[in-house]
C-alpha cells in the first residue's frame, strides 16, 4: 500500500507510543497530527468524527480510519508484515494478546494516579477558570466538564483508594518480574507486540511516584534496558515531527 499515513498523537500517551514504536520498527513513514489532551482536543466534534471514543491515538491510512491502539498495531502488522511483531504461532499469539489484556487492566489502575499526581498539578499551573474555559471550547458534555473540574480540585481519588491502586500496580510489576526468569522477552523468545504493549506503561511508573526498584524488580529493569537499547523503541519515546 502506498496511501498516506497520519497518526493523531499526543506526548505522554503510552497508547500512542506503542503505535509509534511499531511504525518505527517497520520503517513506515507517517505524518503526525498533535492532539492536546490537556485542552480536551480529543473531545472536539471534528476529532470525534474520526474517533467516536474520543481518545488517542487514531490512525488514518488512505481512506481508512483505525482507532484503539491494540487494533492499530495489529492492523499495521497485517498490512506491513515485515518484521513481524505479532507471533504467527497460535499459542504465542494468544500469550501476546493476554499481555495486551494485562496492560489494559494496568491502565485502569494507573490512570487515577496519573490524574492525581501529573495532570492535576499541571492544570493548577493555570487558573481554574482558564482550565475550564479551555475545556468548554472543546466540549459541552457535562460529564467531561465535571471530570476536568474534579481533576483540578483534586477530587479524583481518595487516600484509601490511592493506597489500593499503588498496591495493585506493584503487584503488576511482581507478576511481570515472575514472567521474565530465563528469558529476554515476554513471548516466544523474541521481541514482540507483547513487549511493546506493556513497556510504555511500565516506564511511566516513576511519573506517578511508583519506584522501579532493582532490588525488587531486577528482571523488569533489565528488560526495560533491553528495550531502551533498541533504536526504534528509544525513538518512539518522542512524538515524531511532521
Amino acid at each position: 500500500m502506498t496511501e498516506t499515513m497520519t497518526l493523531y498523537d499526543s506526548p505522554g500517551s503510552p497508547c500512542a507510543r506503542r503505535v509509534r514504536a511499531v511504525l518505527l520498527e517497520k520503517g513506515i513513514a507517517w505524518t503526525t497530527r498533535l492532539v492536546d489532551l490537556t485542552r480536551l482536543e480529543q473531545k472536539r466534534p471534528e476529532y470525534l468524527a474520526l474517533n467516536p471514543n474520543g481518545v488517542v491515538p487514531t490512525l488514518v491510512h488512505g481512506d481508512r480510519v483505525v482507532y484503539e491502539s491494540n487494533v492499530i498495531t495489529e492492523y499495521l502488522d497485517d498490512v506491513f508484515p515485515e518484521p513481524p511483531l505479532y507471533p504467527q504461532d497460535p499459542w504465542a499469539r494468544a500469550q501476546a494478546k493476554m499481555w495486551q489484556a494485562f496492560e489494559l487492566a494496568m491502565a485502569k489502575e494507573f490512570r487515577p494516579l496519573m490524574y492525581l499526581r501529573v495532570i492535576g498539578p499541571y492544570d493548577r499551573l493555570r487558573s481554574r477558570e482558564e482550565v475550564l474555559a479551555d475545556a468548554r471550547r472543546s466540549t459541552d458534555d457535562p460529564a467531561h466538564l465535571d471530570w476536568v473540574r474534579r481533576v483540578y480540585d483534586d477530587e479524583v481519588v481518595s487516600p484509601t483508594e490511592v493506597r489500593h491502586l499503588e498496591s495493585l500496580l506493584l503487584q503488576r510489576l511482581d507478576r511481570l518480574e515472575a514472567a521474565l526468569p530465563g528469558r529476554d522477552w515476554l513471548v516466544g523468545g523474541r521481541y514482540s507486540i507483547a513487549d511493546l504493549s506493556v513497556a510504555p506503561r511500565v516506564q511511566m511508573y516513576p511519573m506517578v511516584q511508583l519506584p522501579l526498584a532493582p532490588e525488587r524488580h531486577r528482571r523488569v529493569c533489565d528488560w526495560l534496558g533491553r528495550l531502551a537499547a533498541r533504536p526504534s523503541f528509544a525513538r518512539s519515546e518522542n512524538v515524531q515531527p511532521g
